[in-house]
Protein backbone atom coordinates (compact mmCIF):
# COMPACT_ATOMS: atom_id res chain seq x y z
CA UNK A 1 0.00 0.00 0.00
CA UNK A 2 1.20 3.49 -0.89
CA UNK A 3 -0.19 6.36 1.19
CA UNK A 4 -0.46 9.87 -0.24
CA UNK A 5 -0.81 12.61 2.35
CA UNK A 6 -2.16 15.72 0.69
CA UNK A 7 -4.99 18.08 0.02
CA UNK A 8 -5.40 17.41 -3.70
CA UNK A 9 -8.08 20.00 -4.42
CA UNK A 10 -5.71 22.57 -5.92
CA UNK A 11 -2.64 20.44 -6.58
CA UNK A 12 -2.10 18.98 -10.04
CA UNK A 13 0.76 16.82 -8.77
CA UNK A 14 -1.47 14.33 -6.96
CA UNK A 15 -3.75 13.29 -9.86
CA UNK A 16 -0.73 12.75 -12.11
CA UNK A 17 1.06 10.55 -9.57
CA UNK A 18 -2.12 8.66 -8.64
CA UNK A 19 -2.79 7.95 -12.32
CA UNK A 20 0.72 6.55 -12.80
CA UNK A 21 0.42 4.37 -9.70
CA UNK A 22 -2.92 3.04 -10.96
CA UNK A 23 -1.37 2.31 -14.36
CA UNK A 24 1.27 0.23 -12.58
CA UNK A 25 -1.33 -1.63 -10.54
CA UNK A 26 0.02 -0.17 -7.27
CA UNK A 27 -2.59 0.05 -4.52
CA UNK A 28 -2.65 3.57 -3.12
CA UNK A 29 -4.86 5.82 -1.02
CA UNK A 30 -5.09 9.56 -0.51
CA UNK A 31 -5.59 10.77 3.05
CA UNK A 32 -5.83 14.41 4.05
CA UNK A 33 -5.36 15.23 7.75
CA UNK A 34 -7.70 18.21 7.24
CA UNK A 35 -10.53 15.67 7.51
CA UNK A 36 -9.51 14.93 11.10
CA UNK A 37 -11.26 14.78 13.51
CA UNK A 38 -14.45 15.98 11.80
CA UNK A 39 -14.80 13.18 9.22
CA UNK A 40 -11.97 10.73 9.82
CA UNK A 41 -10.82 8.57 12.72
CA UNK A 42 -7.34 7.81 14.04
CA UNK A 43 -6.88 5.01 16.57
CA UNK A 44 -3.71 3.78 18.25
CA UNK A 45 -4.00 0.75 20.53
CA UNK A 46 -1.51 -1.43 22.34
CA UNK A 47 -1.25 -5.13 21.51
CA UNK A 48 1.08 -7.91 22.61
CA UNK A 49 3.08 -7.35 19.45
CA UNK A 50 3.31 -3.58 19.84
CA UNK A 51 1.16 -0.67 18.72
CA UNK A 52 -1.57 -0.93 16.12
CA UNK A 53 -2.20 2.33 14.23
CA UNK A 54 -5.38 2.70 12.22
CA UNK A 55 -6.89 5.40 10.04
CA UNK A 56 -10.53 5.33 8.99
CA UNK A 57 -11.96 7.65 6.32
CA UNK A 58 -14.57 7.35 3.60
CA UNK A 59 -15.50 3.91 5.03
CA UNK A 60 -11.95 2.67 4.34
CA UNK A 61 -9.76 1.45 7.19
CA UNK A 62 -5.99 1.40 6.82
CA UNK A 63 -3.53 -0.30 9.14
CA UNK A 64 -0.41 1.83 8.86
CA UNK A 65 1.80 -1.25 9.23
CA UNK A 66 0.68 -2.21 5.71
CA UNK A 67 2.06 0.98 4.16
CA UNK A 68 5.35 0.51 2.29
CA UNK A 69 5.73 4.11 1.09
CA UNK A 70 4.36 7.53 1.97
CA UNK A 71 4.36 10.56 -0.28
CA UNK A 72 4.11 13.58 1.99
CA UNK A 73 2.87 16.20 -0.41
CA UNK A 74 0.71 19.05 0.93
CA UNK A 75 -1.49 17.78 3.78
CA UNK A 76 -4.05 20.22 5.14
CA UNK A 77 -4.48 21.31 8.74
CA UNK A 78 -6.86 19.71 11.20
CA UNK A 79 -10.57 20.50 11.05
CA UNK A 80 -11.50 21.45 14.60
CA UNK A 81 -15.01 22.20 15.83
CA UNK A 82 -16.12 25.83 15.75
CA UNK A 83 -17.93 25.14 19.01
CA UNK A 84 -14.60 25.24 20.83
CA UNK A 85 -13.23 28.35 22.51
CA UNK A 86 -9.98 29.76 21.04
CA UNK A 87 -7.94 28.40 23.93
CA UNK A 88 -9.57 25.00 23.57
CA UNK A 89 -8.86 24.97 19.84
CA UNK A 90 -5.20 25.79 20.43
CA UNK A 91 -4.89 23.01 23.01
CA UNK A 92 -6.70 20.45 20.86
CA UNK A 93 -4.65 21.36 17.79
CA UNK A 94 -1.53 20.59 19.82
CA UNK A 95 -3.00 17.22 20.85
CA UNK A 96 -3.86 16.36 17.23
CA UNK A 97 -0.40 17.36 16.07
CA UNK A 98 1.21 15.24 18.78
CA UNK A 99 -0.87 12.21 17.77
CA UNK A 100 -0.07 12.41 14.06
CA UNK A 101 3.61 13.15 14.53
CA UNK A 102 3.83 10.04 16.73
CA UNK A 103 1.89 7.93 14.22
CA UNK A 104 4.07 9.00 11.30
CA UNK A 105 7.22 8.47 13.34
CA UNK A 106 6.07 4.96 14.27
CA UNK A 107 5.79 3.78 10.66
CA UNK A 108 8.48 1.61 9.02
CA UNK A 109 7.91 3.01 5.55
CA UNK A 110 9.79 4.93 2.90
CA UNK A 111 8.93 8.62 3.23
CA UNK A 112 9.20 11.14 0.42
CA UNK A 113 10.08 12.88 2.57
CA UNK A 114 9.89 12.50 6.34
CA UNK A 115 7.89 15.47 7.67
CA UNK A 116 10.36 16.19 10.47
CA UNK A 117 13.18 16.33 7.90
CA UNK A 118 11.07 18.62 5.71
CA UNK A 119 10.51 21.00 8.63
CA UNK A 120 14.22 21.09 9.50
CA UNK A 121 15.31 21.48 5.87
CA UNK A 122 12.87 24.36 5.39
CA UNK A 123 15.05 26.55 7.63
CA UNK A 124 16.80 28.70 5.06
CA UNK A 125 19.81 29.48 7.21
CA UNK A 126 20.39 25.76 7.77
CA UNK A 127 20.22 25.19 4.00
CA UNK A 128 22.78 27.93 3.38
CA UNK A 129 25.06 26.66 6.15
CA UNK A 130 25.07 23.10 4.80
CA UNK A 131 25.43 24.23 1.18
CA UNK A 132 28.40 26.45 2.07
CA UNK A 133 30.09 23.68 4.03
CA UNK A 134 29.61 21.28 1.11
CA UNK A 135 31.29 23.61 -1.35
CA UNK A 136 28.41 25.22 -3.23
CA UNK A 137 28.97 28.73 -4.54
CA UNK A 138 26.74 30.70 -2.14
CA UNK A 139 26.42 34.50 -2.41
CA UNK A 140 27.41 36.47 0.67
CA UNK A 141 24.48 37.35 2.92
CA UNK A 142 23.53 38.77 6.28
CA UNK A 143 20.44 38.43 8.45
CA UNK A 144 20.17 41.21 11.02
CA UNK A 145 17.93 43.66 12.79
CA UNK A 146 20.78 46.12 13.29
CA UNK A 147 20.47 49.08 10.96
CA UNK A 148 24.18 49.87 10.74
CA UNK A 149 25.04 46.25 9.92
CA UNK A 150 22.45 46.20 7.13
CA UNK A 151 23.70 49.53 5.72
CA UNK A 152 27.32 48.35 5.77
CA UNK A 153 26.44 45.08 4.02
CA UNK A 154 24.51 46.85 1.28
CA UNK A 155 27.43 49.22 0.74
CA UNK A 156 29.83 46.27 0.43
CA UNK A 157 27.83 44.67 -2.41
CA UNK A 158 29.38 46.26 -5.51
CA UNK A 159 26.73 44.78 -7.84
CA UNK A 160 23.87 45.54 -5.48
CA UNK A 161 22.03 43.63 -2.77
CA UNK A 162 18.69 41.86 -2.76
CA UNK A 163 16.13 41.61 -0.01
CA UNK A 164 14.60 38.18 0.60
CA UNK A 165 12.36 36.41 3.09
CA UNK A 166 13.43 33.68 5.47
CA UNK A 167 10.20 31.73 5.51
CA UNK A 168 6.73 32.71 4.37
CA UNK A 169 6.53 34.86 1.20
CA UNK A 170 2.81 35.52 1.69
CA UNK A 171 1.53 38.49 3.69
CA UNK A 172 -2.10 38.92 4.66
CA UNK A 173 -2.99 42.61 4.70
CA UNK A 174 -6.05 44.76 5.11
CA UNK A 175 -6.55 44.94 1.35
CA UNK A 176 -5.83 41.33 0.44
CA UNK A 177 -2.92 38.95 0.04
CA UNK A 178 0.54 40.22 -0.81
CA UNK A 179 3.52 38.27 -2.15
CA UNK A 180 7.15 38.92 -1.25
CA UNK A 181 9.45 38.52 -4.24
CA UNK A 182 13.23 38.82 -4.16
CA UNK A 183 13.78 42.56 -4.43
CA UNK A 184 16.83 44.57 -5.54
CA UNK A 185 17.54 47.18 -2.89
CA UNK A 186 16.96 50.66 -4.29
CA UNK A 187 17.64 54.20 -3.13
CA UNK A 188 14.04 54.36 -2.00
CA UNK A 189 14.65 51.36 0.23
CA UNK A 190 17.65 53.04 1.80
CA UNK A 191 15.36 55.88 2.87
CA UNK A 192 13.44 53.29 4.91
CA UNK A 193 16.43 51.34 6.22
CA UNK A 194 15.56 52.15 9.83
CA UNK A 195 12.71 49.62 9.50
CA UNK A 196 15.37 46.89 9.72
CA UNK A 197 15.12 47.22 13.49
CA UNK A 198 11.62 45.71 13.47
CA UNK A 199 12.90 42.18 12.86
CA UNK A 200 15.24 39.85 10.96
CA UNK A 201 16.15 41.31 7.58
CA UNK A 202 17.67 38.91 5.02
CA UNK A 203 20.05 40.62 2.61
CA UNK A 204 22.15 38.87 -0.01
CA UNK A 205 24.63 39.98 -2.66
CA UNK A 206 22.97 40.30 -6.06
CA UNK A 207 24.23 37.88 -8.73
CA UNK A 208 23.71 38.61 -12.42
CA UNK A 209 22.39 35.53 -14.21
CA UNK A 210 22.13 34.18 -17.71
CA UNK A 211 19.65 31.48 -16.70
CA UNK A 212 17.66 30.19 -13.73
CA UNK A 213 18.18 26.48 -13.10
CA UNK A 214 15.74 24.30 -11.17
CA UNK A 215 17.29 21.01 -10.10
CA UNK A 216 14.78 18.38 -8.98
CA UNK A 217 16.16 15.39 -7.10
CA UNK A 218 14.34 12.09 -6.52
CA UNK A 219 16.71 9.91 -4.51
CA UNK A 220 19.65 9.27 -6.83
CA UNK A 221 17.87 10.65 -9.91
CA UNK A 222 18.30 14.27 -10.92
CA UNK A 223 16.63 16.51 -13.47
CA UNK A 224 18.03 19.95 -14.31
CA UNK A 225 15.80 22.42 -16.15
CA UNK A 226 17.08 25.74 -17.39
CA UNK A 227 14.54 28.55 -17.30
CA UNK A 228 15.63 31.08 -19.86
CA UNK A 229 15.16 34.48 -18.25
CA UNK A 230 17.91 36.41 -20.04
CA UNK A 231 16.46 39.55 -21.60
CA UNK A 232 13.19 39.28 -19.66
CA UNK A 233 13.36 42.34 -17.44
CA UNK A 234 10.51 41.33 -15.13
CA UNK A 235 12.34 38.04 -14.40
CA UNK A 236 15.80 39.57 -13.95
CA UNK A 237 15.66 39.51 -10.14
CA UNK A 238 13.02 36.84 -9.48
CA UNK A 239 11.63 34.66 -12.29
CA UNK A 240 8.44 34.10 -10.27
CA UNK A 241 7.39 37.62 -11.25
CA UNK A 242 6.96 36.42 -14.83
CA UNK A 243 4.40 33.88 -15.97
CA UNK A 244 6.42 30.67 -15.82
CA UNK A 245 4.74 29.20 -18.90
CA UNK A 246 5.85 32.19 -20.94
CA UNK A 247 9.52 31.49 -20.23
CA UNK A 248 11.36 28.91 -22.37
CA UNK A 249 12.28 25.77 -20.39
CA UNK A 250 14.97 23.36 -21.53
CA UNK A 251 16.54 20.27 -20.00
CA UNK A 252 20.25 20.81 -19.37
CA UNK A 253 23.20 18.68 -18.29
CA UNK A 254 24.94 19.90 -15.16
CA UNK A 255 28.67 19.50 -14.58
CA UNK A 256 29.31 16.26 -12.68
CA UNK A 257 30.48 18.06 -9.55
CA UNK A 258 27.32 20.17 -9.38
CA UNK A 259 25.08 17.12 -9.91
CA UNK A 260 26.91 15.28 -7.13
CA UNK A 261 26.56 18.24 -4.77
CA UNK A 262 22.81 18.49 -5.44
CA UNK A 263 22.15 14.81 -4.77
CA UNK A 264 24.35 14.86 -1.68
CA UNK A 265 22.64 18.00 -0.32
CA UNK A 266 19.26 16.26 -0.40
CA UNK A 267 20.77 13.32 1.51
CA UNK A 268 22.55 15.57 4.03
CA UNK A 269 19.22 17.18 4.86
CA UNK A 270 17.61 13.77 5.45
CA UNK A 271 15.34 14.05 2.41
CA UNK A 272 14.43 11.79 -0.49
CA UNK A 273 13.27 14.73 -2.61
CA UNK A 274 14.41 18.28 -3.12
CA UNK A 275 13.80 21.19 -5.51
CA UNK A 276 17.00 23.23 -5.72
CA UNK A 277 17.26 26.71 -7.19
CA UNK A 278 20.54 27.65 -8.85
CA UNK A 279 21.65 30.53 -11.03
CA UNK A 280 23.93 30.11 -14.04
CA UNK A 281 26.06 33.22 -14.35
CA UNK A 282 27.35 34.70 -17.62
CA UNK A 283 30.83 33.38 -16.78
CA UNK A 284 29.54 29.82 -16.30
CA UNK A 285 29.31 29.54 -12.50
CA UNK A 286 26.43 27.68 -10.84
CA UNK A 287 25.33 29.69 -7.79
CA UNK A 288 23.20 28.15 -5.03
CA UNK A 289 20.11 30.04 -3.84
CA UNK A 290 17.97 27.59 -1.86
CA UNK A 291 16.33 24.19 -1.67
CA UNK A 292 12.61 23.66 -1.26
CA UNK A 293 12.20 20.28 0.48
CA UNK A 294 8.62 19.92 -0.73
CA UNK A 295 8.54 22.13 -3.80
CA UNK A 296 6.63 22.25 -7.05
CA UNK A 297 7.89 20.18 -9.98
CA UNK A 298 5.02 19.01 -12.19
CA UNK A 299 5.06 22.19 -14.29
CA UNK A 300 8.62 21.30 -15.31
CA UNK A 301 7.49 17.90 -16.57
CA UNK A 302 4.59 19.51 -18.41
CA UNK A 303 6.92 22.06 -20.05
CA UNK A 304 9.74 19.69 -21.02
CA UNK A 305 8.47 16.12 -20.92
CA UNK A 306 11.10 14.93 -18.44
CA UNK A 307 9.79 11.82 -16.58
CA UNK A 308 9.57 13.17 -13.04
CA UNK A 309 6.28 11.43 -12.24
CA UNK A 310 7.85 8.12 -13.29
CA UNK A 311 10.89 8.71 -11.07
CA UNK A 312 8.75 9.50 -8.03
CA UNK A 313 6.55 6.44 -8.63
CA UNK A 314 9.62 4.25 -9.06
CA UNK A 315 10.67 5.20 -5.54
CA UNK A 316 7.18 4.78 -4.08
CA UNK A 317 6.77 1.39 -5.75
CA UNK A 318 10.09 0.14 -4.43
CA UNK A 319 9.49 1.19 -0.84
CA UNK A 320 11.98 1.11 1.96
CA UNK A 321 15.01 -1.15 1.64
CA UNK A 322 16.07 -3.34 4.51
Amino acid sequence: MILILSNAVDDGHVPAVAAELSRRGEEHRLFDPSTYPSSSVATVRSTRLGLQQLLLWNEFELDLSEVKSVWYRRPGDFDLSDQLLPGEQKWLHSECSHLFRAMWNGMHSLWISDPSAIRAASLKLIQLKVATEMGFDVPQFVVTNQVDTAREFISSCHDGAVLKVLADPVLLGQHGVGMFFTHLVSRGDLDKIDSVRFGPTFLQAFVEKSMDVRVTVFGETLFAIGIQTAGVEIARIDFRRAHAYDLPHVEIVLPDNISTLCIELVKRLGLNFGAIDLLLTPDGRYVFLEINPNGQWYWLEWMTGVPMTKSLCDMLSKGREG
